[in-house]
């Protein structure tokens, strides 16, 4: 408590001198570099300005025996040149330079005095030392070489690129086209080729005169500038656990939502799509669930264009269920409004170290999105578009006709042996009625597939792309705008999501000392939506994809007359009739974020920025009298609307200095967050037409059966963060965050919080004792700790509710009135997670090996729980603070250059993490179950363990002597004779223990081939590809049940396996499940492939005015590797969304 009381005064007391302006005279005197802060920056800016040297900067430097080698290595760190010499040339001379104020140039000109080496700083940014007697006379130059220069991916040519002879300082620049001609002693040296922000390449000409080059793109090592809370920050210096996302790494190609691209991408963020409907939204945690409050309670924040999404839901409203069964249809991700190819880089904070910037919305991390911004220079053009085809994988494969009737047959007869105590499961030798079959010999000879119903409500889908970008401008202003059109006719039938996306970002320099950025989006998402996933209520209540799994294949799709034909169960619709529902959603978004940036002096600017992103929904429902609903058969309207509306406004202060070997960054502000939600929703029953369908809702009859809801709620939190960032030396770094939060969600006598984080860093390899070890490129320590808050398990559980609806009778009248329904906790807090994070970034091989091992744990206090309140009150719990967890894990990621070749390049991104969450703290008052330990794991799976099935009298264990033959053998564990919960024991796990992701790109010539999968490891997950063999065997009414069912023992099927019709009376010995159709589902997914082909540079120089083209092929969901014999291992949804291979291919061009 004194350490963080300590580092909260030290944090406000900086905070409250930053914010009145006061300089220390000390910081006044040092010489000044300041960094300008930048939402965007491209990869060619960063290193513009991180490289671009004047010769005459003053540096300090004290060189005293250095070898030359180590003096120029010190010089090129302290200018952020890049040095570049041929190995042989230097030699193990010493040199000395003590100088507290010296140039560029007169240092280099001391330590090279009395050598035949000299210097050239490049346009680039490259210190090149050479040979000062190396070829002079430009008459040997007789031959001539000449060449075009591309980017690897675009094959967009690149102008301005470097090109000298290895061992020399002879050397030239491609032109604007991207060609340039050289001159060279023979055809047999090597060219160097460097360009700012490509890898650079050796090219060894042997014997060519005529080069192709195409260089890949990466930025240099360390210098990448990684976008963190209100503001930037170079990669060597970051002292937290951040993982940054480059849009190039992803695939875009059909993808309606951010999330959806980030899977396996990042080591320690989970996601997993609930349903493959199009659109779909994706569970999303770091570093593992171990809050409370469900999928809600353990998502991240997401901050866009540097603006926190204070209230992140879809609006996309759900049915109501309670008279229509089915309240689903749609799973939308919040962020389905971005345009996927508008980002251009993604940051995940994942320790609090750094997250606490966030405070209380930071508790399980925090994704920060960057859109694209727009480049001076003339006006440029991008077009990408693609035609994705669809194709529905198998779904559970059901029986055919002859196959529901044959098995119907079979099951049926084998329960009729059970119902009357035939053998094998009785003495009986007759039964009081002979056995009558449904269907004959005949029928079923003469039976053939029948009517596949899921054939029926499925279809080839599609998807179609087109993104239109233009960006230009000048030194002032800079513009980028896209326009882009999604379209997918999804594979299930009545199924489509359409999406309209525009954007304007624009970046202005007012004056020397103001710059205005204005980030701008709007959009619109339509969608017809076919409902998957669980149902509220019996066969009567069964949405399209439950009756089309249901209904018997002998079952035709139309009677003679043209109506629908009705299943044996006249409670179950028939499936093709789900087609005439009119259920359709329009959702409409608007984003706009503008930023104000002033230089109040050279080291000290001022931001200030404001947002609103507000989105609404309208989702119109209606059920046809035609469709012959059981329940309601007059038909049924529904109309829903929802609205989200964030306001942020948000100013800081950023100061910048540097003096001598330190170096700072102070940056404190305050802000203000507004959160609105609201909405409303009807339903009427009873139409005489359809031909008004939920246009005219008031012409209803049925009028008990209206229902009418709205509601609104709205949240204001105020805020004050700031940040401390200091490096010695480049060398060693220290950060101290710390943010305060006042909310009107918090609980009376908790109105606000503090949430502080510091970390600090080592840099090994500008140590003096590694800089001689060539093979180690990057050698870094990190170490953090941090708390952030969860504030979402606050909302609605801090008041005193009462709730209208409640009937009463005063006097002779009933009126209606409130009731309390929920106590008041006025010492209710946020939930506070606290990380311990330890980790290391290394390179070796001049960085062609590259990564980061983390080490982490994280600790949930003050968990929302429920104490139980004495049985005479009339609210039977009340909220509380209660319990905590912890989750522990080791991350890595890995990213190697395999080969780089003019021709050939081949890389490889690799990260696997490990993660597991325990109980630290149960609720006192909330008694356990006696199998439930005190300190499990989350996610702990208990249940009996089983041994088979009952295939003989003689196989019926003695703790179930009432069993039947085919059922379930449990098994006895503490061999008490007694089948009961002391049996019950710990069988898994259902949270995956290991994630991990694969990326492997090569490219060949103009050829890139890139491979990506992913996958979860050790975990335990319910089979749901299980036959229902109660289904068939029902005689009159048998529902439709999948093909192996064959597999279920019965008395002509002895060597089946699954459990027969007889029911078993020892399943209720015991309180949970069993193991028996549990399965590990660890799987690894092939995700994507894709092929791509730049056009050569002398085709598109004959088509005129295109830059770059490029034509692709991709194959998406291609296959899973897995033991598990369900559905699929990933996706959780019962009556699962159909799944789909997609092939797409399209064309990227640049004009």
């Amino acid at each position: 408590m004194r350490i963080r009381r300590l580092i909260q005064n030290t944090l406000t007391v900086i905070l409250f001198l930053v914010l009145l302006g006061f300089t220390p005279e000390v910081l006044e005197a040092g010489q000044v570099h300041t960094t300008a802060q930048a939402q965007r920056v491209t990869s060619a800016e960063l290193q513009q300005k991180f490289y671009k040297a004047d010769i005459e900067m003053e540096i300090n430097i004290t060189l005293e025996e250095e070898t030359l080698d180590e003096a120029l290595k010190q010089i090129a760190t302290k200018t952020g040149l890049k040095l570049s010499y041929r190995g042989d040339i230097i030699d193990d001379e010493k040199v000395t330079l003590l100088s507290e104020s010296i140039s560029v140039s007169n240092a280099l000109d001391h330590i090279l005095e009395g050598t035949d080496l000299e210097y050239k700083i490049s346009q680039d940014g490259y210190l090149l030392i050479t040979k000062s007697n190396d070829v002079t006379d430009s008459e040997i130059y007789q031959e001539t070489v000449t060449g075009t220069i591309t980017d690897a991916q675009t094959g967009e040519s690149l102008p301005g690129v470097n090109i000298l002879i290895e061992g020399t300082n002879i050397g030239t620049s491609t032109n604007v086209d991207g060609e340039f001609s050289l001159s060279v002693p023979n055809l047999e040296v090597t060219l160097i080729i460097s360009y700012i922000g490509y890898q650079s390449q050796e090219v060894e000409l042997d014997g060519q005169s005529s080069l192709e080059i195409a260089l890949q793109p990466a930025a240099v090592v360390g210098e990448e500038l990684v976008v963190i809370g209100y503001g930037t920050m170079r990669q060597r210096d970051l002292t937290g656990s951040i993982s940054s996302v480059q849009v190039e790494e992803l695939n875009t190609v059909a993808q309606s939502s951010v999330n959806q691209m980030l899977q396996g991408r990042v080591p320690g963020l989970n996601m997993t799509t609930r349903s493959a409907q199009p659109g779909s939204g994706v569970t999303v945690n770091i570093r593992g669930a171990i809050s409370s409050g469900g999928e809600a309670g353990n998502r991240p924040l997401y901050v866009i264009d540097g603006v926190p999404m204070t209230s992140y839901n879809s609006t996309v409203p759900g049915l109501t269920a309670s008279d229509l069964g089915f309240g689903g249809g749609v799973d939308r991700d919040p962020l389905s409004f971005l345009n996927p190819s508008d980002i251009e880089s993604i940051s995940v904070m994942k320790d609090a170290s750094a997250a606490a910037i966030y405070g209380s919305a930071a508790a399980n991390g925090v994704i920060l999105i960057t859109t694209r911004g727009g480049r001076s220079g003339d006006l440029q053009v991008e077009y990408r578009g693609s035609y994705s085809i669809q194709s529905p994988k198998e779904y559970f494969p059901l029986l055919n006709e002859r196959q529901f009737m044959e098995e119907q047959s079979r099951l049926s007869y084998d329960w009729y042996l059970y119902d009357h105590g035939l053998a094998p499961y009785g003495t009986n030798t007759t039964a009081d009625v002979p056995f009558s079959p449904m269907y004959s010999e005949s029928d079923i000879s003469n039976a053939g597939a029948g009517t596949d119903w899921i054939d029926q409500v499925t279809r080839t889908g599609s998807i179609q792309e087109h993104n239109l970008v233009l960006s230009g401008g000048s030194d002032q202003t800079r513009l980028y705008g896209s326009f882009s059109f999604h379209d997918n006719q999804a594979i299930l039938q009545n199924s489509r999501y359409t999406r309209y996306t525009a954007r304007v970002n624009l970046d202005q320099t007012v004056s020397d000392a103001i710059e205005f950025r204005m980030r701008f989006n709007v959009g619109r998402q339509d969608g017809q939506n076919a409902t998957s996933g669980s149902s509220d209520g019996g066969a009567e209540k069964f949405h399209m994809i439950e009756a089309a799994t249901s209904v018997s294949p002998t079952i035709p799709v139309r009677n003679p007359d043209g109506s629908y034909a009705q299943h044996y169960n006249p409670l179950i619709m028939n499936p093709v009739s789900f087609m005439d529902i009119r259920d359709e959603s329009e959702t409409n978004n608007l984003f706009l974020a503008p930023t104000l940036e002033v230089n109040i002096s050279e080291n000290l600017r001022a931001n200030i920025t404001g947002q609103i992103d507000r989105e609404g929904t309208t989702r119109g429902f209606y059920l046809p009298r035609s469709s012959n609903h059981a329940l309601l058969s007059e038909g049924m309207a529904q109309k829903h609307e929802n609205n989200r509306t964030n306001y942020t406004g948000e100013t800081f202060l950023t100061y910048d200095n540097s003096f001598r070997d330190h170096s700072f960054t102070v940056m404190g502000g305050a802000g203000i967050y507004r959160a609105e939600n609201s909405g409303f929703n009807v339903e009427a029953n009873g139409f005489f037409t359809d031909a008004f369908q939920d246009f005219n809702i008031g012409v209803a009859h049925n009028l008990q059966q209206t229902r009418l809801g709205s509601y609104k709620n709205e949240q204001t939190k105020l805020s004050q963060f700031m940040r401390i960032n200091y490096s010695y030396m480049d060398r060693y770094m220290l950060t101290l965050v710390g943010r305060r939060d006042g909310s009107s969600i918090f609980a009376e006598n908790h109105r606000y919080g503090f949430f502080p984080g510091i970390s600090a860093a080592w840099t090994l390899t500008e140590e003096r004792f590694l800089r001689e070890v060539d093979a180690i490129s990057e050698l870094k320590l990190r170490v953090g700790y941090g708390q952030s808050g969860n504030e979402t398990v606050l909302a609605g559980n801090t008041l005193q509710l009462y709730s209208p609806g409640n009937q009463y009778v005063i006097g002779n009248t009933v009126r209606s009135g409130v009731a309390l329904n929920q106590i008041a906790n006025p010492d209710l807090t946020w939930e506070t997670i606290t990380t311990l994070n330890a980790g290391v970034d290394f390179g070796f091989l001049r960085n062609r090996i590259r990564g980061s091992l983390d080490v982490y744990q994280r600790t949930a206090t003050d968990r929302l729980d429920y104490n139980p309140l004495p049985f005479n009150s009339p609210i039977s719990v009340v909220a509380d603070n209660v319990g905590s967890t912890q989750g522990y894990g080791v991350e890595l990621s890995l990213s190697t250059l395999n080969i780089a070749t003019p021709t050939v390049n081949w890389s490889t991104d690799f990260n696997i993490s490990w993660s597991e969450a325990r109980w630290l703290e149960r609720n006192p008052r909330v008694p356990l179950d006696p199998w439930v330990g005190e300190r499990d794991l989350l996610g702990t799976i208990y249940g009996v363990r089983t041994a088979g099935i009952i295939r003989s009298e003689e196989d019926i264990p003695a703790h179930q002597p009432n069993a039947n033959l085919g059922n379930v053998i449990y098994v006895d564990e503490n061999g008490d004779g007694v089948l009961d919960n002391e049996d019950i024991v710990i069988l898994g796990n259902n949270r995956p223990k290991w994630s991990l992701g694969f990326r492997n790109n090569v490219a060949y010539r103009n050829f890139n081939l890139s491979v990506y999968v992913y996958g979860n490891l050790d975990f335990l997950r319910g089979n749901t590809y299980n036959p229902d063999p109660g289904a068939l065997r029902v005689h009159g009414v048998p529902d439709n049940t999948l093909t192996n069912v064959s597999e279920v023992w019965s008395a002509d099927n002895p060597d089946g396996w699954r459990p027969g019709v007889a029911p078993n009376p020892h399943s209720g010995d015991f309180s949970t499940g069993s193991d028996f159709n549990l399965y590990d589902a660890s799987f690894i997914r092939i995700q994507d492939i894709s092929l791509g082909y730049n056009l050569p540079q002398n085709v598109l120089s004959a088509l005129g005015g295109i830059r770059s083209a490029r034509v692709f092929f991709t194959v998406e969901n291609i296959g899973v590797i897995t033991n598990y014999p369900g559905f699929d291992p990933e996706f959780t949804e019962a009556n699962p969304y159909p799944h789909a291979y997609n092939t797409s291919v399209g064309v990227d061009i640049r004009f």
